[in-house]
């Protein structure tokens, strides 16, 4: 199990249903700091709903929860007056059941089936979409569910109008509305089920007599699921995996056995951890940065990526590599530390029951998952858990680890000068700061989302929010990339500006901590003067809001030369700067057009 903290994520045998409907009965601790979840069920939802609400007790993110009445989805999302819109909700769920739709398909010809599966998955699309429009609403839809019933036996896949041929048409429209609306998301029922088995998930006897869409005992999957995107959209994401070496990479001692020993390859469990490898590469191509993490000598521990030839992972695909005899407590957080990443994003992967305990104990924020003894169980445990959740994908995630390594030299090179400006000008950087565009969209969204410590507000904007203000004429959303000699760091700063009258007010400004000292707040404020001057604005408003994690821009405006105008008992301050004398910094970072 992943123990530790309270803000984990639980492994499959502490999903207990009985158990998380108990815990969802003492109610939040303060329901002011709950994500508010509307559920919505063409079957009935109350034990889902309660599942959902203990599953996020559980584990640190609390629910306060509303459910529409039993198949009432129409009444609910398409009257503006019941009680969905009242509830102002963060999430909305759509919990389908394919038990269903099985009249409405079999009761027609096999030729008509498609059509009719195609009109209905429509009719969930239509619904879902207009849920979206909420005002800071993501939703969530339930993928329907293969049923397990073969009455064209092995020929099912042939037969065009087979039930089974229909619903994966319905889930084929539910891809496509996910993927060309970014505020709405999937829970993939039918891989839980597929996973947990078919005859598992259905129990026919209750959907008769309660039209529940499941078995109790799959509700906590399927809730677990959709919990993991809440906490996706709101930020709270693994960023990092901290890998062992020895008997978790390859078998056996690199140190005793030499290059030549270890298991590794096509023979014995040597299959097995490179299975394993091949996994985390692929974790590593959408954003996943992998850093080591291993007692050895260091020389030694590269030797297998330059040289083995069965490994699948190479020194380029490792953002951060700590091989010494420090203990891995120190070695962890000087990770962190040389990441720039909060340890509450990162995951530790040690075969030592007793590395795996001293991690837990001492570094309670970092999650250790308690691996299985074979390797041939490494990739459909990690995978259980569903430890790597996440909403957006953007064309930058695939170069983080370049960017990462780049960030590493970047901070080598500084030690070679006395003075900072010096260094900064030796990097010959140049930004772009334009609006945002349909390309950079899902990356600005991304940064919103995940960015906890440079950011004034900790407002999380969705991308379809962020589209939507791009296209009001009072607001601007504006994003800064940021290259060098190094290379090229991306998008990393994204700035939402509200005209209100004669005033510019800066509702988001959030900034990669990658790019900290580099003078780049000073380039983006000396744009954004520019954009408020180009609308008639006189000031910029900007507001602080303290969090646990953003103590980093406590000091941010006063440091640009703003003026306090109010601040409150809960430590919020708003600041103000006017723009007709202001005199730009001028920093060592060339525009690029």
């Amino acid at each position: 199990m992943c123990e530790g903290r309270k803000t984990t994520y639980l492994p499959s045998e502490q999903l207990d249903y009985v158990k998380l409907m108990a815990l969802a009965r003492e109610g939040p601790e303060d329901e002011s700091s709950c994500a508010r979840v509307a559920v919505l069920g063409f079957c009935t939802t109350h034990y889902y709903t309660q599942v959902l609400e203990g599953l996020g007790r559980s584990v640190g993110f609390p629910l306060a929860t509303y459910e529409s009445d039993y198949n009432a989805v129409e009444q609910a999302v398409l009257d503006q007056k019941s009680d969905l819109y009242t509830f102002n909700p963060d999430f909305v769920v759509f919990a389908t059941a394919v038990q269903a739709l099985r009249p409405h398909l079999l009761n027609v010809p096999p030729s008509q089936r498609l059509e009719r599966a195609t009109q209905e998955a429509e009719r969930v699309c239509a619904l879902a979409r207009r849920a979206a429009k909420l005002p800071g609403v993501n939703v969530v839809v339930h993928k329907f569910v293969v049923p397990y019933e073969r009455p064209w036996g092995n020929l099912t896949g042939r037969i065009e109008g087979s039930l089974s041929s229909a619903v994966r048409r319905m889930n084929e429209i539910l891809d496509h509305l996910a993927a060309e609306t970014a505020n709405i998301h999937l829970v993939d029922c039918d891989h839980i089920a597929s996973v947990l088995g078919k005859r598992a998930w259905f129990d026919e006897r209750l959907w008769f007599h309660s039209k529940s869409f499941c078995h109790p005992d799959a509700l906590p999957h399927v809730a677990s699921q959709a919990l993991d995107l809440f906490r996706a959209v709101k930020g709270r994401l693994v960023k990092c995996l901290l890998l062992d070496l020895d008997n978790t990479l390859w078998g056996g001692i690199l140190g005793d056995e030499g290059l030549q020993g270890i298991r590794l390859g096509a023979l014995g469990d040597g299959q097995a951890y490179v299975a394993f490898q091949a996994y985390l590469q692929e974790l590593r191509r959408r954003g996943i940065l992998l850093a080591v993490c291993s007692k050895n000598d260091e020389e030694a521990a590269r030797q297998p990526f330059r040289e083995h030839p069965d490994m699948v992972l190479r020194e380029e695909d490792i953002a951060c590599f700590v091989a010494n005899w420090d203990d891995k407590v120190h070695n962890v957080r000087r990770i962190a530390e040389r990441l720039n990443i909060g340890l509450d994003s990162m995951v530790f992967i040690d075969d030592s029951p007793f590395e795996r305990n001293l991690v837990r104990d001492l570094v309670p924020e970092v999650i250790v998952p308690e691996m299985p003894e074979d390797p041939a169980e490494y990739v459909p445990y990690l995978d259980s858990l569903n430890l790597f959740e996440t909403v957006q994908v953007s064309v930058e995630d695939e170069k983080r680890t370049e960017m990462i390594r780049a960030d590493v030299q970047r901070r080598g090179e500084a030690t070679k000068f006395g003075d900072l400006n010096q260094y900064l000008a030796s990097l010959g950087m140049s930004a772009a700061f334009e609006p945002v565009d349909e390309y950079h969209l899902p990356r600005a969204a991304q940064l919103v989302q995940r960015t906890n410590q440079f950011n004034l507000t900790t407002i999380r904007h969705t991308a379809a929010e962020l589209q939507q203000m791009a296209q009001d004429p009072d607001c601007r959303v504006l994003y800064a990339t940021l290259e060098d000699r190094f290379g090229d760091s991306g998008l990393v700063s994204v700035v939402v500006g509200r005209r209100v009258g004669e005033d510019m007010e800066i509702v988001t400004w959030v900034m990669s901590c990658r790019v900290v000292s580099r003078r780049l707040e000073e380039f983006v404020l000396d744009r954004l003067v520019e954009a408020a001057r180009e609308v008639g604005c006189r000031r910029l408003r900007g507001r602080y809001v303290p969090t646990r994690k953003n103590a980093l821009v406590a000091g941010h405006y006063e440091r640009l030369g703003f003026r306090r105008a109010e601040s409150s008992p809960d430590g919020c301050t708003t600041w103000e700067l006017d723009v007709s004398d202001y005199e730009p910094f001028d920093p060592p970072i060339r525009r690029k057009i």
